[in-house]
């Protein structure tokens, strides 16, 4: 009931909670789709080869898209995009695109941020089923 009775005084206050929460999931998840997850440039590789005067046995070929990789970076091949990606983590359905090294954090914020907006149309869904229901019994 307390519960409750915080949701009817705090009304102004979830809202502006559940405003910035959506704002901050839609910016997140169009941050996520919009950014280079970590798909190599060659204009990257040639700078990091002219400064660090790397041998021909310290780069890896990828088998399948044929790109020179240095072997200290961690790079894997998605299959689904057909691209290597820096620091692959999955590929992602919801985005459509893979999540790698430059995306990873907005992703997470990306997903914290729906759970958090869910959790909170659930607490409030079910609250003002009670306190009405409450109310119509008096």
């Amino acid at each position: 009931m307390v519960c409750l009775t915080l949701f009817k005084e705090n009304y102004l206050l979830i809202k502006i909670i559940f405003i910035i929460n959506y704002f901050t999931f839609i910016i997140s998840y169009l941050y996520t789709a919009l950014i280079n997850p970590g798909i190599p440039k060659r204009q990257y590789y040639f700078k990091y080869l002219e400064t660090k005067n790397l041998a021909k046995n310290d780069w890896q070929k990828c088998s399948k898209c044929n790109i020179l990789i240095p072997t200290n970076f961690k790079v894997t091949h998605c299959n689904r995009c057909q691209i290597c990606i820096r620091e692959h983590d999955h590929h992602c359905p919801w985005t459509s695109k893979c999540i790698g090294k430059f995306n990873i954090k907005s992703f997470y914020i990306f997903v914290n941020s729906l759970m958090c907006y869910l959790i909170m149309i659930f607490i409030t869904f079910y609250s003002h089923i009670f306190y009405h229901g409450y109310n119509r019994k008096k």
